[in-house]
């Protein structure tokens, strides 16, 4: 097993997880939102009063209107025309989509990484510090560092500015904090796909990484049912 990512959540980049430094103020406003939903404060079907969430965010409109826009494009609001915006449910077909699509894209990175030759040196010191990591926090960082690099190492502006574009975060929190059991499986995950890519194995690499977010789906459905977020209906 393996969020958002930065497996199984964490997004990409700074998608907000602990540590964050260089997260937009739209980026932090869609975090709370999210985090609001997902404590049960803002309940599906519910309309999102702008006024009142920035006055207790703190921010101006601006960045709650970009926020929702997000938020509407990941699956977490839905905005209606001449109505405003309400929380929406999310469906399993969604969050099990969410999780196997970033594990194809990093099956992509690594075999691209393979393929092109890359200098993988500088997966070495990632990759033990994932091992290393005990905190939860210090862990999710290094885990997210090491995908990172990952794609880095694919030398691709295209590569990253995907990355980009799959930065939502289906879990607001700390996923190695939700699912604690998490994290001694995915120490393992990494050091094995650091191996496999190492000695050029670019399919083991897939195997690895299609089947741990496939498992971090299943996580993730479980987790979202106990909070009750999870609709009956698939789709928006």
């Amino acid at each position: 097993m393996t969020e958002e990512s930065y497996v199984a959540g964490s997004g990409w980049d700074d998608g907000g997880g602990p540590g964050s430094l260089r997260q937009t103020t739209s980026q932090r406003v869609a975090l709370a939102i999210r985090r609001l939903i997902f404590e049960g404060e803002l309940p599906a079907g519910e309309r999102i009063r702008q006024e009142e969430l920035a006055e207790q965010l703190g921010v101006s409109r601006v960045p709650i209107r970009e926020a929702i826009i997000a938020l509407d494009r990941e699956g977490w609001l839905r905005i209606e025309a001449h109505r405003g915006a309400y929380v929406n449910g999310l469906d399993e077909n969604s969050v099990r989509d969410h999780y196997e699509l970033i594990g194809l894209f990093h099956s992509f990175a690594a075999r691209r990484v393979i393929e092109r030759n890359a200098d993988v040196a500088s997966l070495e010191p990632l990759n033990r510090a994932v091992q290393e990591a005990t905190d939860p926090d210090e862990f999710w960082r290094a885990n997210t560092a090491f995908f990172q690099g990952l794609v880095a190492a694919g030398r691709s502006s295209r590569l990253s500015a995907v990355g980009r574009l799959m930065s939502g975060t289906l879990i607001p929190n700390n996923y190695f904090v939700e699912i604690p059991e998490a994290r001694p499986a995915q120490k393992a995950v990494v050091q094995k796909l650091y191996d496999a890519i190492v000695r050029g194995d670019a399919d083991g690499a897939e195997r690895i990484l299609v089947r741990t977010y496939r498992r971090a789906a299943e996580a993730a459905v479980e987790l979202f049912a106990e909070r009750g977020l999870i609709t009956k209906d698939p789709g928006r």
